[in-house]
């Protein structure tokens, strides 16, 4: 969400920055004759691209293309006066931090939320990223795989009365996790194998 909390920093919330940051933000973008939320869209967009063609690639190479074509594009975009240098850094923070998601279709399904947070921080500054915000913790809590809530070991039901926040040793657990929905309920007895004893 750090592309949208600029925005909605820069355009609503000017209070919240230091003065000199505040001056210098300013200053790096009186040169600049695009309205931020098309700045941004640009550089997002090119950053997508440069990363797509590098995942096209061979792999030696992919690697190489994206770094230097990413270094020449923010070079080349901030002397041209068409993106701010706060921008770039911006954007490459967001961008750096999104290949630490392991899961390739989380990150990708994040990419896509990241626009709808740059929007609702252009068009109502905190609130509309407050409000996006909570309609996406929604969604997210209404989701269901194979009758398990998708986020489960988080929020867990407490359906059977026990307290799944605080996981006892595997030793002195007496009840299945009561978020998978189990058959039943109890463990396995203490002595498993009867025919062994």
């Amino acid at each position: 969400m750090l592309h949208g909390i600029f925005i909605a920093i820069t355009s609503f919330h000017q209070e919240l920055l230091p003065t000199e940051l505040l001056f210098s933000i300013l200053a790096s973008r009186e040169s600049v004759p695009f309205p931020i939320i098309f700045e941004l869209l640009i550089m997002e967009l090119s950053f997508e691209l440069i990363r797509e063609s590098g995942l096209r690639v061979p792999s030696p190479i992919g690697a190489t293309i994206g770094i230097v074509g990413a270094l020449i594009l923010g070079d080349a975009a901030v002397n041209a006066r068409i993106v701010s240098p706060i921008l770039i850094i911006v954007v490459a923070i967001t961008g750096l931090s999104s290949y630490a998601i392991p899961d390739y279709s989380f990150s990708f399904h994040l990419r896509i939320y990241r626009f709808l947070f740059v929007f609702l921080g252009y068009i109502a500054g905190f609130l509309g990223i407050g409000i996006g915000f909570f309609v996406y913790l929604n969604l997210l809590c209404s989701l269901e795989s194979f009758g398990v809530n998708f986020t489960s070991p988080l929020i867990p039901s407490l359906a059977f009365g026990t307290n799944n926040y605080f996981v006892k040793p595997a030793w002195k657990q007496e009840k299945r996790a009561s978020y998978i929905l189990p058959k039943k309920k109890e463990e396995a007895p203490k002595i498993s194998k009867k025919w062994d004893a």
